[in-house]
């Protein structure tokens, strides 16, 4: 499995996913990774965050390209 690396870290998973769709159309691919009990218990993810992941190649175009849509 490749390494992946944190592109944002987010507070819930629809924020995170609103943010993997818009890479993953823009042609980033990108995995989530939250500690919230298989989406059982979301509020862990303000607790812990939800973190958004890219191959440590695309983190810097993902993070400009989140940067400009804010």
């Amino acid at each position: 499995m490749a390494e992946l690396e944190t592109v944002e870290v987010y507070n819930s998973r629809t924020e995170a996913e609103l943010a993997k769709g818009y890479l993953e159309s823009e042609g980033i691919g990108t995995s989530i990774m939250a500690d919230d009990a298989g989406e059982l218990y979301p509020s862990l993810g303000a607790v812990r965050g939800v973190k958004l992941l890219a191959k440590p190649e695309d983190v810097e175009k993902a993070k400009a390209l989140l940067k400009e849509r804010k």
